[in-house]
């Protein structure tokens, strides 16, 4: 079935939508799956790339065609996304060719590839999104054989540090680049959307239509702002975070003087990556729009052999029981849904842990749990 006619639902039937065809002008390769990884959209980018046409491959499932994605090493990461966990992410180092497309040369494709969840009419379906970066990959190879030549007296190990740093600084780059090239084009999608939106009559059925694909537009809009928050995410080397300054600045920051902080912290620093502030800003604007009846948070840190646990508590409606753990999935939450998800991540880079322990209805309570060896009480 080809995309742009009416939904079908059904045995044996492909479920697709006109509005997926706002797809076909990205650079990028974008397919949605089903479930059954039945192939639902397949955009012009990847027909060009690996030759096969949007007709040979809607309706048909994807690992059938590419028989090495049936193997647990892919399926068990993707069914998850399905399952209501975070975006699949495959690298371009372990697996470089998720959807291989033989160049010119007779090599392939060098691809960097993620499987996001999107929902559809009530249906969760699997975005996969490729991004070609064969020539960051060619760069990236002739830098690390350059340096190496030059720096053979250095030891391996710092080698290794450097060249990972300008490979991260590059594919950053090319991030940023890619994501202003596709902003460029959404803009101009939203730009046309407006004039043919204005010259519908309201509540038209072309008007809906008009307003679902504003909606579809949102949701590229709001993926690509995901891209930007993670940019600097493990870019710079971890470092000792001091912990108290942080929660001032960030109370600051968040509150303004609107909220009572008791900061009881000793003189704390935490090896962290230098992100670890937007860990505690993240905690405090959850706190500003969820807390709801919040005057006070406290903030205070304790410690044994094994580990010290830094302390964040207010005094608002709290969270329910059943919400403890999914609030630091991707996508939970009334506003972004990001802030818990990526401080978690931001956290897990040398080894701390996040979790909530408050009574539902007296205050929410966050735990960051610190190794032993992460932190330091200086003398006052």
């Amino acid at each position: 079935m080809k995309v742009g006619t009416e939904p079908l639902h059904g045995p044996g039937r492909v479920v697709t939508d006109r509005n997926w065809e706002m797809f076909d002008p990205l650079p990028v390769g974008i397919i949605l799956i089903d479930r059954d990884y039945t192939v639902l959209f397949w955009n012009q980018c990847i027909a060009r790339w690996t030759g096969i046409s949007r007709d040979a491959m809607v309706g048909c499932d994807l690992r059938t065609q590419f028989a090495h994605l049936a193997s647990r090493v892919y399926t068990s990461r993707i069914d998850q996304v399905f399952e209501g966990g975070p975006a699949a992410v495959f690298s371009s180092q372990f697996h470089p060719h998720f959807i291989p497309a033989l160049l010119q040369n007779g090599d392939l494709l060098a691809e960097h590839a993620s499987v996001i969840p999107f929902d559809h009419n009530g249906m969760r379906l699997g975005m996969i999104v490729i991004e070609d970066i064969n020539d960051l990959v060619s760069q990236v190879r002739m830098y690390r054989a350059t340096r190496q030549l030059a720096n053979l007296e250095i030891e391996e190990r710092k080698k290794a540090q450097e060249a990972l740093h300008a490979a991260n600084a590059k594919l950053n780059l090319l991030s940023s680049l890619t994501r202003h090239d596709i902003l460029n084009q959404v803009t101009g999608i939203t730009s046309y959307l407006y004039l043919l939106e204005n010259g519908l009559e309201p509540g038209s059925q072309q008007n809906e239509y008009v307003q679902k694909i504003s909606h579809q537009v949102e949701v590229i809009t709001h993926l690509l702002e995901i891209t930007r928050e993670y940019e600097q995410l493990g870019i710079s080397a971890p470092d000792w975070c001091d912990v108290r300054s942080i929660v001032e600045h960030s109370a600051q920051d968040v509150f303004a003087g609107s909220i009572g902080i008791e900061n009881a912290l000793p003189a704390l620093e935490v090896y962290a990556d230098p992100m670890f502030g937007k860990v505690i800003f993240n905690i405090f604007e959850n706190a500003k729009y969820h807390g709801k009846t919040v005057t006070t948070i406290r903030v205070g840190f304790s410690s044994d052999k094994d580990q010290g646990i830094l302390t964040l508590e207010d005094n608002g409606v709290g969270i329910p029981a059943s919400e403890k753990t999914r609030i630091f999935l991707k996508g939970v939450g009334s506003r972004t849904g990001l802030g818990l998800y990526l401080s978690q991540e931001i956290l897990s880079i040398t080894g701390l842990e996040i979790r909530e322990t408050g009574t539902p209805g007296t205050g929410a309570r966050f735990e960051i749990l610190i190794p032993q060896a992460m932190f330091r009480v200086r003398a006052r």
